[in-house]
C-alpha cells in the first residue's frame, strides 16, 4: 500500500477513528440547498477567537484587494457570542470596512463544546466555514484563510477568470499531500473560489476530512477534497496560482497554534509560530513584536508563551531555514503594505535567531531581495549593535 499509510491495518484503524469522528459531528452544522442565488461573491472566514488581532490584518489586506462583485464578508468566530472578544462585532467591522456587507457569526454552545473538547484544527476550520457557508446567498464564495494576507489585484483577476471558465471550484494549486497527487486534480481549499449551489447541494459533513482507498493508495481527503473527487469532473476543477508577491500565507499557522493548545509544551511542528506576533501587529497590536521579543529572551526554548495568552509553545523543532522563511514573509508583507522599516521587527528576528544559537554574523543573511535587504538595513538599531550592515547582492 502506498500513500498516507503504508500498512493496510493502520489505514483501516485510521478510517474507523475518522468515521467515528464524522458520526459525532455530522449534525453540528446543517444547511439547505441554495436556489436562485444572487450575483456576485461572498468571502467566508473562520476566525480563531483567541487570536482576535489577526482579523484586522486579514481584512485590511482583503479590503485593499477588493473588487466590485465581492459584496459580502461573513466571519465565523470559533466560540459562543458570550465568550467572543467584545471589540469584534458587526457594528465595529461595518464601520471599519464601509463598502462591505459584513456578517459576524458565532458557534452555538453545542458546537463550541464539541470543538473545545476535541481541539482538532481541521474540525474548527470545517465548522467555521460551514456555518458561514450556510448563510451565503451569492452565486460564488471565496473560502478565505484566517492567516492569509492578500496583496494586490491577483485575487480579483482570479475571480474574473473563474467566472469566465464556468468551473465549480478554482484553487491556487493542486493538493499534494496525505496520499493525494497533483495528477488527481483536486484543488486546495484555502483561497478557493467555489460555486455555492454546487457546494450546498451536499450535506456539510461531506466536506469534512475523510480517509479512503484510492486504488492502492491510502489517502486522507482534506476539507472539500472528497466531494470534489466524487461529484466533479476534472474539467470542473481548475487552478490559478498566486505567487509570493500576491499572497503572504504562513501555512498552518492556526493549525499549529491549535495543536499547542491541545498539547501545551509538546515538541510539535512550529514553523509558522514566529508569524503570530507580526500578524497581531498588523491587526493593530502595536507592541506585539516587542512583547514577543521579551518573552523569547526570558524563556526556555521548550516553553515559550509567544502571544501572551498562556498557550505554551515548544520551539525546539524550529530550524534556521524556517526562521529565515518567516522573516522574509514578514518583510515582504511590510513592504507590500507600505510599512516603514521597524526596529522592533529587526530585534524580534534577532531574538528568534538567538533562540537557535545562530551567530550574529549569520543572522539576517537569507535570500532576501535587494529591496528587502535595504528595508532590513533601515530597520537595524543604530550604531553600537554587534550586527554588521547587511550586504546588498552583487
Amino acid at each position: 500500500m502506498q500513500g498516507k499509510h503504508a500498512n493496510a491495518l493502520i489505514h483501516f484503524a485510521a478510517t474507523v477513528r475518522r468515521e467515528w469522528l464524522r458520526e459525532q459531528i455530522a449534525g453540528l452544522v446543517t444547511w439547505r440547498p441554495l436556489q436562485d442565488p444572487d450575483d456576485g461573491c461572498t468571502a467566508v472566514i473562520g476566525m480563531a477567537a483567541r487570536l482576535p488581532d489577526i482579523l484586522h490584518a486579514n481584512l485590511r489586506c482583503l479590503y485593499n484587494s477588493r473588487w466590485p462583485t465581492l459584496k459580502r464578508v461573513i466571519v465565523t468566530l470559533d466560540t459562543t457570542e458570550a465568550l467572543s472578544p467584545r471589540h469584534i462585532n458587526q457594528a465595529a467591522l461595518s464601520q471599519a470596512y464601509p463598502e462591505w456587507d459584513i456578517t459576524v457569526l458565532h458557534y452555538s454552545r453545542r458546537q463550541s463544546e464539541a470543538a473545545e473538547r476535541l481541539k482538532l484544527p481541521y474540525l474548527y476550520s470545517w465548522m467555521s466555514w460551514c456555518i458561514a457557508l450556510s448563510q451565503v446567498t451569492t452565486r460564488h464564495v471565496l473560502i478565505h484563510d484566517y492567516d492569509a494576507l492578500v496583496v494586490g489585484p491577483a485575487l480579483a483577476n482570479r475571480y474574473r477568470r473563474f467566472v469566465s471558465d464556468g468551473a465549480a471550484i478554482q484553487g491556487i494549486k493542486w493538493y499534494e499531500s496525505n496520499g493525494l497527487q497533483a495528477e488527481d486534480r483536486l484543488a486546495t481549499t484555502f483561497e478557493a473560489f467555489v460555486d455555492t449551489a454546487w457546494l450546498r447541494a451536499h450535506k456539510p459533513i461531506r466536506l469534512f476530512n475523510k480517509m479512503f482507498l484510492k486504488g492502492s493508495r491510502s489517502v486522507d481527503y482534506d476539507t472539500t477534497l472528497a466531494v470534489q473527487d466524487y461529484s466533479l469532473s476534472p474539467l470542473q476543477r481548475t487552478i490559478e496560482p498566486m505567487n509570493e508577491a500576491d499572497l503572504v500565507h504562513p501555512s498552518q499557522m492556526i493549525h499549529q497554534y491549535t495543536m499547542f493548545r491541545r498539547h501545551p509544551g509538546k515538541p510539535l511542528p512550529c514553523f509558522s509560530m514566529p508569524m503570530l506576533p507580526f500578524f497581531a501587529y498588523l491587526g493593530g497590536k502595536q507592541d506585539a513584536m516587542q512583547q514577543a521579543t521579551a518573552r523569547l529572551n526570558e524563556s526556555l526554548v521548550t516553553h515559550v508563551d509567544l502571544v501572551g495568552d498562556e498557550t505554551i509553545m515548544n520551539l525546539s523543532q524550529l530550524s534556521l531555514q524556517q526562521v529565515n522563511w518567516a522573516l522574509k514573509q514578514m518583510v515582504q508583507a511590510a513592504q507590500s503594505l507600505g510599512i516603514a522599516p521597524r526596529k522592533d521587527l529587526y530585534l524580534y528576528g534577532r531574538a528568534l535567531y538567538d533562540k537557535l544559537d545562530v551567530p550574529a554574523t549569520e543572522q539576517w543573511t537569507s535570500d532576501f531581495s535587494s529591496e528587502q535587504l535595504h528595508w532590513i538595513n533601515q530597520a537595524r538599531p543604530p550604531a553600537g549593535v554587534h550586527h554588521q550592515a547587511l550586504r546588498q547582492p552583487g
